[in-house]
């Protein structure tokens, strides 16, 4: 009691009484009549509970060796002092016991080992050390799980650590033939850890007629909410696009923005339920853009009808039947395991095709199993029989070992373990006399007892019978359907792994695709999830970007032609202009010329007969009347070349004033360049930004 870190007045009572029997053990040792003080001892030991590990020492540490020498003990027997059955009496054992998660000791760190029930591992080492006359409540230590970042360490590890430095490591600990050649040796079996494949029960078929308010919105159930958000958000984003479009395209029609924008709205949401109504697309943008929203929408319609058609319908999928590893690798069904452990390393050796799916801890495998994501757990017999009647691991009961004849994975078998050493410090002793009590405790079912009340204590289920109130308590708590009365009588039945309870989905044909989509990981919701519906919305942005970058390579092409068109013009109509004043002069003569050609003529030839006629000088001398004609035909002449002259001023001065204008036109065309040209430039900055 000294050497115990920190003593209290029960543990000094319990010593008390613990090293008192035993004196009466060593003086029963040369009397016949107190036979019975190693059994009381024992009693003592185990009477209150609440005892802490005494080794300390951290866990995997190199510098500690608590493995006794029992060399003395072995010679004994084999001098025949004393009966194998007897080897160990009155021996303190210094054991390392498994307290993880999930193991069968029952112990924490402030209250020590459970008094109300120390867990069957405790239970079974109390019983051999009884009736092999040791004791070891006061002597052990624990160990943890090996993984993680606190060790990064193995079972196998901990495993030869533990035989390495205790005379006993305490757990279900598996036989391979890698420990073996490590040097581990162990003791009879008490743990059937044959590895078998745990899967779902085909359940009849339940049909719930009772309508509930909450089936209003069944239609809304094909898709999840992010998918109708992302939806409605394509809709809104397409009548942008469109309009955008048509804006390029110089198809706006005279419409208001908000009428615009109403209408390209409507077509969108029209165009989503598979009516379409753009028309026909005159730009190849257009074309484009049309063909990607009927494709969106033929898809997205589609995969809705599918989804709401099943959730009518109500009717599951069957996997195919599968009893071993090797039908479940063919029709591609994933495999949660523990990682690390031997069956997590033989399936991982034996089937390397085999999808499987390690977990941290066998709570999270049976997690997969429920929730969808795996089809099967990998898990060794004795846990199963623990744990199909405990709500954590089974909880709908519709879990089952899937085997129609009791066939398993493969055959092993676990116990306790100790180090293969028959002449250093002779542990192998140990191990000789525990397997004698064990053939005696397997003999008289005391072990099938032990587990009995180990299964009994941790159950909160009971699936081998109908209970209506449980069924209610399941319906109320989770929604679970009815499950089909079990017989009770058949411990080992057929089985047939089937779907978790989902829905039909738009998955592949074939049965090993349809396995591989069903349990990728995916919720077990009925609905669409986002991510499996991403591949249209990403095609429909896609081809949207596409359209909206050629609509702007056209516009962009189609201002540059008009432009070059215009220079040309421009180019044609000031070399037109561009004439010398020597050309603009002989036009002006000419023209004069040719307008005065007629009166000039006129005027000479008449100059000429007045001048060269005596005779008609003499004639108009008599005849007044003929020479007032004349001097009015003058008249008219002259007043017809002033006519003539000033139309001829005014063609000048109009020629001068379009010679004006001309010249405006082409300083404005000259402006005009120079604002197309800012405005390209500005494009080309703002094209930049968006990508």
């Amino acid at each position: 009691i000294t050497s115990t870190p920190e003593p209290n007045n029960l543990m000094i009572v319990k010593a008390s009484l613990q090293y008192t029997l035993l004196l009466l053990y060593i003086f029963s040792s040369s009397t016949s009549w107190f036979s019975g003080a190693p059994a009381l001892a024992y009693a003592a030991e185990s009477l209150f509970g609440g005892e802490k590990a005494f080794f300390t020492t951290p866990q995997m540490s190199p510098e500690v060796d608590y493995r006794q020498d029992v060399c003395d003990r072995y010679k004994a027997f084999r001098n025949g002092t004393v009966e194998l059955k007897d080897a160990l009496r009155g021996m303190k054992l210094n054991v390392l016991m498994g307290a993880y998660n999930g193991s069968y000791f029952n112990y924490d760190d402030e209250t020590g080992i459970s008094a109300a029930y120390p867990g069957i591992a405790a239970s079974l080492l109390d019983e051999l050390a009884q009736r092999a006359g040791f004791t070891w409540r006061t002597s052990f230590g624990i160990f943890t799980d090996p993984r993680g970042a606190a060790f990064n360490e193995t079972w196998t590890d901990v495993l030869t650590w533990g035989v390495e430095h205790y005379d006993m490591n305490v757990d279900w600990w598996a036989l391979n033939l890698e420990r073996l050649n490590l040097g581990i040796a162990y003791t009879k079996p008490w743990y059937d850890s044959s590895i078998i494949l745990v899967g779902r029960e085909d359940e009849e078929e339940i049909v719930d007629e009772e309508i509930e308010w909450s089936d209003f919105w069944n239609w809304t159930k094909p898709f999840s909410i992010p998918v109708w958000l992302t939806t409605f958000a394509t809709i809104i984003v397409s009548g942008f696009v469109y309009m955008l479009l048509e804006w390029m395209n110089d198809e706006v029609g005279g419409r208001g923005s908000w009428e615009w924008f109403a209408d390209n709205l409507y077509l969108s949401a029209v165009n989503a339920t598979q009516a379409y109504e753009y028309g026909t697309p005159r730009s190849v943008p257009a074309k484009i853009f049309a063909l990607s929203m009927a494709s969106w929408a033929l898809i997205l319609a589609a995969t809705y009808t599918a989804n709401l058609a099943s959730l009518l319908v109500d009717k599951r999928v069957t996997m195919q039947k599968v009893e071993t590893v090797e039908e479940a690798v063919v029709f591609g069904y994933p495999i949660c395991t523990v990682a690390g452990t031997n069956t997590d390393t033989y399936i991982e050796e034996s089937f390397p095709s085999a999808l499987r799916r390690p977990q941290v801890t066998l709570e999270d495998v049976y997690r997969g199993v429920n929730s969808g994501q795996c089809a099967f757990a990998a898990d060794v017999l004795q846990s199963w029989l623990g744990n199909k009647n405990k709500r954590e691991f089974n909880p709908n009961c519709d879990l089952d070992w899937v085997s129609n004849n009791g066939r398993v994975v493969k055959s092993n078998a676990a116990g306790f373990a100790t180090k293969a050493d028959a002449g250093f410090k002779c542990s192998g002793l140990i191990r000789d006399v525990i397997n004698f009590h064990m053939e005696v405790m397997i003999a008289d079912e005391s072990l099938d007892d032990l587990w009995t009340i180990e299964n009994k204590r941790n159950q909160d289920l009971d699936c081998e019978t109908f209970r209506p109130e449980l069924l209610e308590e399941l319906k109320k708590s989770e929604g679970n359907d009815a499950r089909r009365l079990r017989d009770p009588l058949v411990k080992q039945r057929s089985t047939l792994a089937s779907n978790p309870p989902r829905r039909r989905r738009l998955k592949a044909a074939t049965r090993a695709a349809g396995a591989s989509a069903v349990f990728s990981g995916e919720s077990s919701s009925q609905q669409m999830e986002l991510e499996a519906m991403m591949g249209p919305f990403f095609i429909h942005f896609a081809l949207m970007a596409l359209s909206v970058f050629i609509a702007f390579c056209t516009k962009y092409y189609e201002k540059r032609a008009l432009r070059d068109a215009n220079e040309t013009k421009r180019l044609d109509i000031s070399q037109k202009l561009r004439v010398s004043d020597n050309e603009k002069s002989p036009s002006l003569d000419t023209a004069k010329t040719q307008s005065f050609g007629y009166n000039s003529t006129m005027k000479s030839r008449l100059n000429e007969d007045l001048e060269g006629s005596s005779t008609r000088d003499d004639e108009m001398q008599r005849d007044p009347s003929l020479k007032s004609q004349v001097e009015e035909l003058r008249y008219s002449i002259e007043k017809s070349e002033a006519a003539t002259q000033r139309k001829l001023d005014m063609m000048i001065e109009e020629n001068k004033n379009l010679q004006g204008k001309m010249d405006m036109m082409i300083q404005e065309n000259q402006d005009l360049r120079q604002l197309t040209m800012v405005i390209v430039q500005r494009e080309g900055k703002t094209s930049v930004r968006s990508a």
